[in-house]
């Protein structure tokens, strides 16, 4: 009989905007150890009581979280609801635990956390477990209960050979549960995320990604990429791509490469990208086209070019609308994020930046507060500088409805960030002009739901305390 393996989805509140990739990764590892795996979506909230019932009834030798940092209070809260179940091990990984692997043994009641990139060390702790050992200290990316000691222990090697991988294990999923985000929506089709690379060469300021993937970019060939996607249409009927690594765009020869194979496999299928403003131009952008994508999404970040500088964005503002222009030139749709409360923000650049995005051809913008992430450079800096609002549950921040802003700056209080963003979102989206746009845009039943999604989602904004 094997021994079983649960993990536990907790995408609560925010939407199932895609499959769990960490997750996903993971599942091919754990059945080679001769696990049974299981997904527990949590598409709701549950009872403590409710929630332990569901593990009881599945009866697994362990438990596995991956989370962000703002569903840390939900971990926090299903991790104690399960402690004191006999023969029972917790553990967790993911962005959250990489980045505050002592807030998540804070008032839990985990056993241990994989770091950062977590396909071989997951493996080598399955192993462990199996023994019945609880002493990790020889297993590189692991942190660690020791009595009452919390032990990180050295960074693993990043993986040199990403086509080594096995592709995600979608199948455990059910698919139907999750859907793109309506700012990435592209099709009436169904929805997956792909990641083609891992790292980014960019140093800004706010950044975890070289927390997770420690500076380093990756790529997977070409071969291997669209080897993925025919598995995608064939295996799982999906067409609709949601291409998320920190930015597709980087490499421009292994961008067309990947463009012309699916083209020549004749697959029909439709995706977006994220992108940077200094990436792109017009023989990248037709060649994409060609191969399906039908959005690209900016991380523009702010409309003041001193801003944009602090936050070492090694981008200009002017950058940022041409290549809105460029995108739009070839018939893309575009969307666009801004960040409001960075370090040297004031009232006057976040209405430039509110003026920028409202001059520019988007499709859609986001606008989220800032949040220093413990053990990225703004975090230090704004911890150096005093702007860290100690009164602050790092569990309970999101970028989108934060009521209590974790950057407040001098000039600035949290209470004037919420009130600005709400103002971004109200004077970008409620322009008539704009609204009549997106009315006789709208085509099928697709599009009517991912709008209604949008307006929940700003509704949610708007309309916060």
């Amino acid at each position: 009989m094997k021994n079983k393996f649960v993990f536990v989805d907790l995408s609560i509140d925010g939407g199932y905007y895609g499959v769990n990739h960490g997750i996903s990764y993971l599942v091919p590892i754990i059945k080679k150890h001769s696990y049974e795996v299981s997904i527990l979506h949590l598409t709701k909230r549950l009872s403590n009581r409710k929630f332990r019932g569901k593990i009881e009834k599945l009866k697994p030798q362990i438990v596995g979280f991956s989370f962000t940092s703002p569903q840390l209070k939900y971990f926090r809260k299903y991790s104690n609801a399960i402690a004191g179940l006999p023969n029972l091990i917790q553990i967790a990984g993911g962005v959250g635990p990489t980045l505050s692997p002592e807030l998540v043994f804070e008032r839990s009641n985990i056993q241990g956390i994989v770091i950062g990139e977590g396909e071989i060390t997951f493996a080598e702790l399955l192993q462990t477990l199996k023994k019945g050992q609880k002493e990790f200290s020889d297993i590189a990316g692991v942190c660690w209960r020791k009595e009452n000691r919390i032990i990180i222990n050295r960074r693993r090697e990043l993986i040199k050979d990403l086509d080594e991988l096995p592709f995600p294990a979608r199948d455990i999923f059910n698919l139907e549960l999750y859907y793109s985000a309506p700012t990435k929506k592209v099709s009436e089709e169904n929805a997956t995320p792909i990641v083609t690379s891992r790292g980014c060469p960019f140093n800004c300021i706010h950044c975890p990604s070289k927390i997770i993937w420690q500076g380093d970019v990756r790529y997977r060939s070409a071969n291997n990429v669209v080897a993925e996607i025919e598995e995608c249409v064939n295996k799982y009927n999906l067409r609709e791509f949601n291409f998320f690594d920190d930015t597709f765009t980087i490499n421009k020869e292994r961008v067309i490469e990947v463009c012309h194979k699916i083209i020549e496999k004749k697959l029909r299928i439709y995706w977006i990208c994220f992108s940077r403003a200094n990436t792109i131009d017009d023989e990248l952008i037709r060649a994409m086209k060609a191969a399906g994508c039908r959005k690209i999404s900016f991380g523009l970040e702010s409309g003041n070019q001193e801003v944009l500088d602090l936050m070492r964005k090694k981008t200009t503002v002017e950058q940022g609308r041409k290549a809105v222009e460029i995108a739009k030139k070839q018939g893309l749709e575009t969307h666009a994020t801004f960040m409001l409360g960075n370090v040297g923000e004031t009232a006057q650049t976040i209405k430039e930046t509110i003026s920028f995005a409202k001059s520019l051809s988007l499709d859609n913008a986001t606008f989220f507060i800032t949040c220093p992430f413990p053990g990225t450079d703004l975090y230090q800096i704004a911890q150096d500088l005093g702007y860290v609002n100690q009164g602050t549950k790092w569990e309970s921040f999101a970028p989108l409805t934060v009521q209590q802003p974790i950057l407040v700056q001098n000039n600035l209080t949290g209470e004037e960030l919420v009130y600005w963003q709400k103002r971004a979102f109200k004077q970008f989206y409620l322009r008539p002009k704009y609204i009549i746009k997106k009315l006789c845009r709208v085509r099928g039943i697709g599009e009517i739901k991912s709008l209604l999604e949008g307006i929940r989602i700003f509704s949610r904004i708007l309309f916060k305390k």
